[in-house]
């Protein structure tokens, strides 16, 4: 199921009125203007305001006001009593601002009249929402993740287009007893000719990897201390690199690498070879060098499911694969 989430474009157009540069890149140039001339008299709401003081003292950017998207019901209502706390949101949001900003969200939407605005692009919305359905149908996408990392239990995948967010995207998930859903909200940034919002085959792989995340991240934090070491020497190896993309830390270097290898392994299984090569090279000019490598050592886990019914069980074979790179490296 593909759609635009009303609690993605208001939360996105809040941190837009902040001053956030990643929300403040939208390709739609009407869409754009249509939001700076319904919303620009609110630029000063309290919501605005705690929004730029939340990214100044909690750096809450990027993928931080997308965790507590899904963290709110359609009418901006906690999911989750703040008796749950903590809930599984990104670790920059704290229980009181938290408490806080969903207060003064509820208000925002309320004096702007946010629904008659989002309601209004609704046919601009179909015309994202249809051209990723039509591209979407050719993957089997949804079928792979199932497959490939053994899911136990019911999940629910959900692909967002996300029109505040240009180039960004994001993944991020709620987890609520037996609920589990896992969110790709990727920026609608590719336009026709005439200026229309459209999805290109490309972008599959690009939701392969926001769906990655949500799976592949905690995986990779029941084994970060065995990581350590090797993705110490590794980060401090490509540090230039890696900080150009915006990675900061060697525990964001072991997420990214693993995902990548992960969406790779889609990209040999669901395209013609030529694909997977454009997608390797692409992966080697961001600085991910050893993303066919580590790939490659998912064949095993691929013709040995038996042995490894699920992707956790294979993730010591990556451990041994860091540990011997750096090794090769002589890092």
């Amino acid at each position: 199921m593909v759609e635009v989430d009303p609690r993605v474009e208001l939360i996105g157009i809040v941190f837009h009125l902040a001053g956030s540069p990643e929300y403040n890149n939208g390709r739609i140039e009407s869409y754009m203007e249509d939001i700076e001339s319904y919303f620009g008299d609110f630029d000063k709401h309290p919501v605005v305001k705690m929004a730029a003081k939340l990214r100044k003292t909690q750096l809450m950017s990027a993928d931080g006001p997308m965790s507590l998207c899904v963290h709110i019901d359609q009418n901006f209502q906690s999911k989750k009593s703040f008796d749950e706390w903590p809930w599984g949101l990104d670790n920059r949001w704290e229980k009181q601002k938290t408490r806080k900003f969903i207060k003064k969200l509820q208000q925002f939407a309320e004096k702007t009249k946010f629904n008659d605005f989002f309601n209004a692009h609704s046919a601009l919305y179909d015309e994202g929402i249809h051209s990723c359905e039509v591209v979407m149908a050719q993957s089997d996408l949804m079928v792979w993740i199932d497959d490939f990392f053994g899911i136990e239990g019911s999940i629910d995948l959900k692909l967002v287009l996300g029109f505040i967010n240009g180039q960004y995207n994001y993944g991020v998930g709620f987890t609520a007893g037996n609920t589990r859903e896992i969110y790709a909200i990727i920026g609608v940034n590719m336009l026709d000719q005439d200026g229309h919002p459209v999805f290109r085959p490309k972008q599959v792989a690009l939701t392969a990897h926001e769906f990655c995340h949500s799976l592949v991240n905690p995986v990779v934090d029941k084994f970060m201390e065995q990581l350590q070491p090797a993705g110490e020497k590794l980060y401090e190896a490509h540090a230039p690199a890696m900080q150009r993309i915006g990675y900061q830390k060697w525990q964001t270097l072991m997420y990214e690498s693993a995902v990548r290898a992960c969406v790779a392994s889609f990209v040999r299984n669901s395209f013609p070879p030529k694909y997977l090569q454009y997608y390797l090279d692409d992966e080697s000019a961001y600085g991910f060098i050893w993303t066919k490598d580590l790939s490659e050592v998912l064949l095993r886990f691929e013709s040995e499911r038996n042995k490894y019914p699920t992707f956790d069980s294979f993730f010591p074979e990556f451990v041994n694969f860091f540990n011997d790179y750096i090794k090769k490296a002589k890092l």
